[in-house]
């Protein structure tokens, strides 16, 4: 998928936007172009940081007034929300500490003040918070105390997948996530949590003395959320704005030595790999030609960097299909092997021709597969005689969905959509965490 102009731009800005050549580009743009750009800004969560950037340009730069007090009244409205978080921050952590509670602050908390140094660059919508899993019921009943309730999303199956709780202060409307973890319970990776703790660093946040990850650790965390948990979709420009910061901040501290060792010990090769490609691609970060090629994992395909930029710059967060060449497609295929859920597939597959081979393969899997299906000997030429029974089934069972497909039925193409998402999203999550 191709970047259009706006998008162009805006990274531009965002990445080297202090230039005669970025000034000079911007006089050239029409009042529809940085409508697109603002727009841009908007759905990506940078329009404070494009507006801070656009500063540096200073007033020679013949930037619209209606577009320099539409990003100024952004920024204004970034910094008085995550003021109040900070407010709010101060006095939780000063109320853990003060039972002897250690927390590292993670993701925004950190980024905004340490690493961006200016809360209002970097927009948050909740906090959260690492401790450790001892201290949990500690934690939540100083919270309770403190005025917060869980909220209604705190289902047992909930908390044990994200390994985190979600607390709300009702009269603020404000949210903590309290994590044990920085990975979901059914993650793939091997993150050492108590590494992390070791590795922490004293931090002043909110004028509360806290913890903060180490930069390696910061940086690899960034990297892991970006690509396995919202698989390049949900505010990934953001993120990427993150790991430049964040390597821009720590310049000369970053032990990239550790990263690369690090990397291979979490298991999160292809993460790091594409994630850091990207931030240096599309924002020049300051990531050494030597690290990425030291973080490839022996699997790694270039396109699929190629791949991620697409799903950056996708009108939707709801992208259906992993390339339009289908090569992830293929990659995907050998790494996860066969997936279940054939109409999922068949939704989300863009080529006639792959879309063949799928049907083909549901429809009429290996012998292999058919005698396991049917319990039937392995190796056994009777296997042979169950794929008109196996079709059979198959019309049994799907005719009517079939048909409605074809009736072009909304609610039937709807539930296909979902299913597509879910194949699309566990099958590139299985690539994403292959060797």
């Amino acid at each position: 998928m191709h970047r259009n102009t706006e998008s162009k731009l805006l990274l531009h800005c965002l990445g080297m936007g202090t230039d005669e050549i970025t000034a000079a580009r911007l006089d050239q743009l029409s009042a529809s172009d940085w409508d697109g750009i603002l727009q841009q800004s908007a759905r990506h969560g940078v329009a404070p940081l494009l507006y801070q950037r656009l500063q540096t340009l200073g007033p020679g730069s013949n930037i619209p007034p209606e577009v320099a007090q539409r990003l100024r009244t952004t920024f204004l409205h970034s910094a008085l929300s995550n003021m109040r978080l900070y407010h709010e921050l101060a006095r939780v952590l000063r109320a853990l500490r003060d039972e002897d509670i250690p927390v590292i602050a993670l993701k925004g908390a950190h980024l905004a003040e340490v690493v961006y140094g200016n809360i209002a660059l970097r927009p948050m919508s909740d906090v959260d918070l690492l401790v450790r899993k001892t201290d949990l019921s500690r934690v939540e009943e100083k919270l309770l105390e403190m005025g917060y309730i869980l909220d209604e999303k705190n289902t047992a199956e909930f908390v044990e997948h994200n390994a985190h709780f979600m607390y709300q202060l009702p009269r603020e409307g404000l949210w903590l996530e309290i994590h044990w973890n920085i990975q979901q319970s059914d993650s793939p990776f091997t993150v050492d949590v108590d590494g992390l703790w070791e590795r922490a660093r004293p931090a002043m946040i909110a004028g509360a003395k806290a913890l903060a990850l180490s930069p390696e650790d910061l940086l690899l965390h960034v990297c892991l959320h970006t690509a396995f948990r919202h698989l390049f979709t949900k505010s990934a420009l953001r993120s990427l704005c993150d790991i430049s910061e964040t390597i821009r901040h720590y310049q000369g501290k970053m032990n990239w030595e550790q990263v690369r060792l690090r990397t291979r010990q979490w298991g999160v090769g292809k993460c790091a790999c594409i994630t850091l490609r990207l931030a240096r691609k599309l924002l020049g970060a300051a990531v050494p030609d030597e690290v990425l090629q030291s973080l490839e994992p022996d699997s790694f395909d270039a396109r699929s960097v190629a791949w991620a930029e697409g799903r950056i710059f996708a009108q939707t967060d709801d992208t259906i299909g992993p390339s339009p060449e289908g090569h992830i497609l293929v990659q995907i295929d050998d790494a996860t092997g066969p997936l279940s859920d054939g109409w999922g597939r068949l939704w989300a597959s863009k080529r006639l021709l792959d879309k063949l081979s799928i049907f083909l393969k549901t429809c009429f899997p290996a012998p292999q597969a058919m005698a396991e299906i049917y319990s039937a000997p392995p190796g056994s030429k009777r296997v042979y005689l169950y794929y008109p029974i196996r079709l059979k089934d198959l019309l049994r069972r799907h005719a009517r969905r079939a048909w409605q497909l074809l009736c072009r039925d909304d609610e039937t193409t709807m539930w296909i959509q979902r299913e597509a998402r879910r194949v699309e999203q566990q099958a590139i999550a299985k690539w994403l965490a292959s060797a």
